[in-house]
Order: C-alpha cells, then structure tokens, then sequence
C-alpha cells in the first residue's frame, strides 16, 4: 500500500492523518491473520517528510517452551524519515528511508517493523512450566511425576571431572 504525500510539499497543508487497516503477505499474513492497523502522522520536512505512528496487530505465534499456539499482541512506536535526496540503492547505507516519487510504501516500512519486533523466543506466559524432557507431556496441562535428573549432554565432561574429583578426595586426605 502507498500513500501519495506530494500534497504536502504545497503550502495549504500542514500533515497527513492516517488510520489505516492493513493486510500483510506472505509469512506476515500467516503470523497476522487479521492484518494489523496503521496510525500516524506525515508532515513535511526539507527534501522530504516525516512519520511517526503506531502499528498494532495481534501475532499467532507458538511457544517455545510448550509448543502451544498463542496470541501475542504486537503494539510498536515508530519514527520515520523519507527523503528525496536519497536514492533507493543507498537504502541499506542510510537512516533515512528514500522518498520515490513522493510515495510512502507503507506496507515494507510495517514488514520491517514487525519483523524486527519478532521475539527470539516467543513464550506464551512468563509462568509457562513447557515440556517434560523425560516423557514429553505438557507441564501446563498435566501433572508429570518424572524426576529422574535429566544430564545436559553439554555439561557431561564436567559431570565425569566432579565425578573423578569426588573419587580421588579420599585418598587426598590421607
């Protein structure tokens, strides 16, 4: 979606409001089923214009630690510049997006907006108990009587040396 905002290059005009609804593609339209919505002001600035707004959506997102399905509500800030006097091949070496034929496309500025809103690890409450690493059943639904101490594999060199000081302690003391 582009907003044409060569009207405010004429002096009668001072910003444009925009509330919006948006329908994202790809993997976005899959992770917001229900689109997201755009809020903001556009004013003009020397050789180009100036947004600021909000994006708001809820995300379908799985838990990393459960493997459940859960919503996340997606709430970001953002401030934009879009110049004229920067060409689109020099967008990744910029910190202003480039102004072409005095459009705003809004729809990348909000895929690059929600894309670096992505959690490394999305989990569904801070109190999320997740998956039994002995028999697999979900901690939050059932209650698992596992104990057996499951060895990080990682940390398994370490446990043979405790294991080999242990031993070797008595004959120290002696």
């Amino acid at each position: 979606m582009k907003i044409p905002v060569d009207r405010l290059f004429h002096p009668d005009v001072e910003a444009i409001e925009i509330d919006t609804p948006l329908r994202l593609q790809g993997e976005l339209a899959e992770r917001y089923p229900d689109g997201v919505r755009v809020t903001g002001t556009v004013t003009h600035i020397s050789h180009g214009v100036h947004m600021h707004g909000r994006v708001s959506g809820t995300e379908r997102e799985t838990c990393v630690r459960c493997l459940e399905d859960f919503a996340r509500d997606a709430n970001i800030a953002f401030d934009e510049t879009f110049s004229e006097d920067v060409n689109p091949e020099e967008e990744l070496f910029s910190d202003v997006a480039p102004l072409v034929d005095r459009n705003i496309d809004l729809s990348a500025l909000v895929a690059q907006l929600l894309e670096v809103d992505e959690p490394l690890a999305a989990v569904c409450s801070a109190d999320c108990q997740g998956i039994c690493p002995v028999c697999g059943g979900n901690r939050n639904q059932v209650a698992c009587a596992c104990h057996e101490a499951v060895v990080d594999e990682r940390l398994a060199g370490l446990a043979a040396l405790r294991d080999e000081l242990q031993r070797d302690e008595p004959m120290r003391r002696q």
